[in-house]
């Protein structure tokens, strides 16, 4: 695993998921739980690192020209603390 991609993986299942390497469902499941996760946390930590999350996702989508999602239409989507969730 080269340094730069670090920073764009998700620790899922006790192991690092390139966000490159992810199926485009598994990309927007994590991206929706990202959001829904953010917007229920009560820490500010915790929202921090999901917004950083989140934009994490849109930036793999944009490279995939895919549309990005829209942070409180994912939320909708998602599950508290689901995959990919911090």
């Amino acid at each position: 695993m080269d340094k730069r991609d670090y920073k764009r993986a998700f620790w899922i299942n006790g192991k690092d998921e390139l966000l490159h390497e992810m199926s485009l469902e598994r990309l927007l499941e994590c991206g929706y739980n990202i959001a829904a996760t953010g917007c229920q946390c009560l820490g500010h930590h915790k929202t921090e690192m999901n917004e950083a999350r989140f934009r994490m996702v849109n930036s793999e989508l944009r490279m995939r020209n895919e549309p990005n999602l829209e942070y409180f239409d994912a939320a909708n989507k998602g599950s508290f603390n689901g995959i990919g969730a911090y």
